[in-house]
């Protein structure tokens, strides 16, 4: 057994003596700041009442006469003794009476001052009548308010002669305001400092004393009645060793009627639990192995009911369809299908069965096989919806099917579909905006056999993409409460990458925004995607998607070409058609980055003659025609715009456009009003 090496003993006194020193410490400090601020306080109220006393027994005019002729008379004698006194009845070091001019002072009285030999004070002492002495430190600084005889608090400094002092200073005024001179008491800070120490080193004694006397008997406290319990209880459970003995806990006697006495009698009740909850976990891996061999024959039906890939046919479907299924850790029973009613109808379904069991995978199972079954019969869509419903119905009167329902006419771009219970699929006209399609949802299949189902009827064209979902991916919750379908469902479509992108890639990004919008990644469910696009062309107006190299130039000149000879434009016109569009896709490209994607669009409006031409994609908002800098890119913008009636540059926060409009000649303008 591993050797505890810090017990929860020795943590305990290092946490006390730790709390107790810090406590301590804390109580000294402020305490300490306390009679500090105090003193200091104590002694600026000093020197203030010193100077104001000896200020109020001073006449300006006797000073403006003392600093003139610096004579003295009976009145200076008086206020000097005057000076003396206070000094010595008062804890001040020096007490003195100066006037400042220029950039420093000169002295008037002084408690220092001596008679000379001749028994004047103009000859005696450092600070003799008349001696004039340079402002320093904060004085200096504050030179010019002393001129203006404002009021100053007390400044403490060292003085090269006397050590560290406070000077407290106090104006002497003459009744229009002008300055006499200033009243000045310095005090010493070394006195006041050695007060702070002796009270600093009485305060920390006393508070280490209490100290260590508070941490003694609360350890000895804490040891008898919190400790020793533990040892007893890690004993004991170090020697349980599995359930070997269990006696150990019995022999535990802990007298408190507390947390502790609780723990006790919990760990007594554990060792019944243990023995139960072995049994259980016996009798669990059992059904769990059991529900593991369901759960891969359920997913094994899953994956066998997705459909197959359509078969390749010369001239393509004029449509595109990828489906995409994302199961969570648990099962559920949702699914996609879509296959041909005949060579121009596509049907497509979207579909999930509440729960996750192997029932629902059977239900599942056979009701897709049920309505692919009416929806080849030949009969009309809610018809098929109807028999679907009643034959569900008596399969099974608990289960039901929330599923969406669809044919697609390729020819016409007519989309027919029955929305039973499950989610509205979001609908994009062109390279527009995904908007919801607001279809009337009926009530699910198999749940009442009384429902006749109406179809939703919409009309596709050229590049419109219908997104079909089921309810797992409108579940998912975010940090805010709101669930992705609430509106990030649609912003992740309308972003201009994902509108762009291929159907198998717009898929994906919706898988992973739906993961980074998820609060936690154990609450996504089973979900399934199936995206529609409708591609068969229009002559009037048609569009594709480009990358911006050489394969897209390649595939622009061939798009450009089905179009013009769809509306009997050839010969030279489609040349120069041909050769604009080469150019401007080329200035395009020099603003596109290399991974992005261009859409271009071709109109040719009935009875205009002219012929449309839109460029589509992020040029980093600039207009490619503008601001050319190398001579062929010049020359380029210059036949374009020579040989168009207009040229337009758009720009928004999602996408810029180029747009180019050339009348068609005459006589070829007639030929193409003919074809229609």
């Amino acid at each position: 057994m591993k050797k505890i090496r810090f017990t929860l003993g020795k943590k305990i006194v290092v946490m006390i003596l730790a709390m107790s020193i810090i406590l301590s410490a804390t109580a000294l400090f402020v305490s300490y700041r306390t009679y500090q601020r105090r003193t200091m306080a104590f002694y600026e109220q000093l020197g203030h009442n010193v100077v104001a006393t000896l200020a109020s027994q001073l006449d300006p005019d006797d000073l403006d006469r003392y600093y003139e002729t610096l004579e003295t008379d009976e009145q200076y004698y008086v206020i000097q003794r005057f000076i003396s006194d206070l000094v010595e009845n008062n804890d001040v070091e020096y007490l003195y009476v100066v006037r400042p001019h220029g950039t420093g002072v000169t002295f008037l009285f002084d408690s220092d001052m001596e008679k000379g030999e001749n028994g004047d004070y103009l000859s005696g002492g450092y600070c003799a009548l008349g001696t004039y002495t340079e402002l320093l430190g904060g004085f200096a600084e504050n030179v010019d308010k002393l001129l203006e005889g404002e009021e100053l608090p007390p400044i403490v400094q060292p003085d090269p002669s006397y050590g560290w002092l406070m000077t407290a200073m106090t104006p002497v005024l003459h009744e229009d305001g002008s300055l006499a001179g200033y009243v000045m008491a310095d005090i010493s800070m070394s006195d006041v400092t050695k007060e702070q120490q002796h009270y600093l080193l009485y305060c920390g004694g006393l508070l280490a004393a209490i100290t260590v006397g508070f941490a003694a008997v609360y350890l000895l406290l804490i040891r008898r009645y919190f400790i020793h319990p533990i040892q007893e209880l890690t004993l004991a459970a170090q020697n349980y060793e599995g359930g070997g003995n269990q006696k150990s806990f019995s022999r535990v006697k802990i007298r408190s009627n507390d947390e502790l006495r609780t723990l006790a009698d919990a760990f007594r009740m554990m060792l019944v639990e243990i023995d139960l909850n072995n049994l259980e976990q016996k009798e669990l891996a059992l059904r769990e192995q059991k529900l593991e061999s369901e759960l891969q024959l359920a997913n094994q039906l899953n994956v066998s009911m997705l459909p197959k890939e359509l078969p390749e046919r010369s001239g393509g479907y004029p449509f595109a369809i990828r489906g995409r299924v994302d199961q969570g850790k648990e099962l559920s029973c949702c699914f996609y299908d879509y296959f041909l009613l005949d060579r121009e109808r596509l049907c497509v379904l979207v579909g999930e069965v509440p729960g996750g069991g192997i029932p629902q995978v059977l239900y599942t199972a056979m009701a897709q096989a049920t309505i692919k079954s009416q929806m080849r019969s030949g009969l009309p869509l809610a018809e098929a919806m109807t028999v679907v419903n009643q034959q569900l119905h008596e399969m099974s009167g608990e289960l039901s099917l929330n599923v969406l329902v669809g044919v697609l006419d390729g020819t016409t771009g007519h989309f027919s579909c029955i929305n039973a219970g499950q989610s509205d699929p979001l609908l994009m006209r062109g390279q527009d905006q995904y908007q919801w399609v607001g279809a009337l949802p009926y009530a699910p299949m198999g749940q009442n056999e009384h429902v006749v189902y109406q179809t939703l009827e919409l009309e596709l064209r050229q590049g419109d993409r219908i997104l079909f979902h089921t309810a797992g991916l409108d579940a998912i919750q975010g940090r805010d409460g709101k669930t992705f379908a609430d509106e990030q469902l649609r912003l992740s479509l309308n972003e201009r990458q994902s509108r762009m992108a291929d159907l198998d890639q717009q898929l994906q990004g919706i898988s992973d925004a739906s993961k980074l919008y998820a609060e936690r990644a154990d609450q996504i469910g089973g979900y399934a995607l199936l995206a529609l696009e409708y591609r068969r062309r229009d002559r009037a107006q048609a569009h594709c998607v480009l990358t911006p190299d050489s394969a897209g130039s390649a595939r622009l000149t061939a798009f450009l070409r089905g179009q013009l000879e769809a509306n009997q434009i050839q010969g030279a016109q489609m040349a120069k058609m041909l050769v604009l569009a080469d150019e401007l896709f080329t200035l395009c490209c020099r603003h596109a980055d290399s991974d992005s994607h261009m859409m271009a669009e071709c109109a040719i409006p009935k009875g205009d003659a002219q012929a449309i031409l839109r460029l589509k994609g992020s040029f980093r908002g600039c207009n490619p025609l503008e601001n050319p800098q190398e001579e062929a890119v010049k020359h380029a913008a210059e036949f374009i715009t020579g040989n168009c009636d207009r040229v337009l540059f758009e720009s928004d926060e999602t996408m810029d456009t180029v747009t180019v409009v050339k009348r068609l000649e005459k006589a070829e303008a007639s030929e193409s009003e003919k074809r229609i």
